[in-house]
């Protein structure tokens, strides 16, 4: 989750993930309902009735080109709302994209990290080095099989 100004080594480090093993993901993102499942099953949720955030992450999926892209022509988000301690999760069960919301942002940023690692990267994220980037960086900060992607791309050349 992208929560402070992004600096140039920030992106250097972005451009050199996607470099090195952008070629060696194969795409694997999850549909909004396999989302919604996943966080279901995992977190003590509660269904949240608020017609307000509702509308805040249907717009923010409207209003972010790169999210309304995942939607097909002429669908609209239709999002499921809940609330975890005091963070608020939004998910569009038809894009697969979420909003995650919360006044202190540390509880959020694991939640909204979970749900990023889990929903996985489609063959457009894969050409977005930003996209790569940071679902890498969030993988390596939990210590996740980044060394694979690279024993892939290492193993390939060594053949």
């Amino acid at each position: 989750m992208i929560t402070e100004l992004v600096t140039k080594e920030k992106m250097d480090q972005w451009k050199e993930y996607f470099k090195q093993y952008a070629s060696s993901i194969l795409p694997n993102r999850k549909t909004g309902w396999e989302i919604d499942e996943y966080f279901r099953k995992k977190y003590p949720y509660q269904t949240l009735k608020s017609e307000e955030f509702r509308t805040v992450a249907e717009e923010k999926v409207m209003a972010n080109e790169y999210s309304r892209e995942k939607l097909s022509p002429g669908t609209k988000p239709l999002i499921k709302t809940y609330l975890v301690e005091n963070v608020y999760v939004g998910i569009d069960i038809v894009s697969g994209e979420f909003h995650v919301e919360c006044e202190d942002m540390k509880k959020a940023i694991s939640i909204f990290d979970d749900l990023f690692l889990y929903r996985g990267l489609d063959e457009t994220d894969l050409k977005n080095f930003v996209m790569v980037g940071q679902f890498l960086e969030i993988a390596d900060k939990k210590n996740m099989s980044l060394h694979l992607y690279k024993e892939k791309v290492e193993g390939g050349s060594e053949e």
